[in-house]
């Protein structure tokens, strides 16, 4: 079943392979089906070839192309890469554009996020009413994603961890 699904090019399979690879530490394999992933438009496969690139992880480390990938990640939604975008900003000095990251990276519910912009908040680049705003938006995200079922579920995986 799974290979049929990896065979079809199902980005969910690609990337379920590609992370099993990683774990086992064939970073080349894990990489060649990540990139595969991505090219049918797994957001979370562009958020971790970002990282292998950096890492240099089955592949030459090359910042560009990991900006890149991150950079698809975020256009596609995914908050981690919309906040890793906002450090390099920052890094670069680019303090308008980082703050704006984080603020989209908060609004979809990513604690990393919210403390980039207390960090803002309190070297004053970031205005109260935005800081306020944006914490707003961050626990709207999140109580959009509680639900008893969730709960419930939680804790069964709780019972299962002890």
């Amino acid at each position: 079943m799974v290979k049929r699904r990896i065979q079809a090019n199902d980005p969910f399979a690609l990337r379920k392979l590609a992370s099993d690879y990683y774990e086992e530490g064939d970073y080349g394999s894990a990489f060649e089906y990540f990139t595969k992933a991505a090219r049918v438009g797994d957001v979370q496969a562009h958020q971790q070839l970002g990282h292998m690139y950096v890492e240099g992880k089955g592949v030459e480390a090359d910042m560009k192309k990991a900006i890149y990938h991150w950079e698809e990640a975020a256009i596609g939604g995914h908050p981690n890469a919309r906040s890793n975008i906002g450090i390099i900003e920052r890094r670069h000095g680019r303090l308008k554009r980082a703050v704006k990251h984080y603020i989209i990276a908060a609004n979809q519910g990513l604690d990393i996020a919210v403390e980039q912009l207390k960090m803002c908040y309190v070297k004053k680049m970031v205005s109260k009413d935005e800081f306020e705003e944006a914490l707003r938006a961050y626990q709207r995200a999140v109580d959009a994603t509680k639900s008893p079922q969730r709960e419930a579920a939680e804790q069964e995986l709780e019972v299962f961890k002890a």
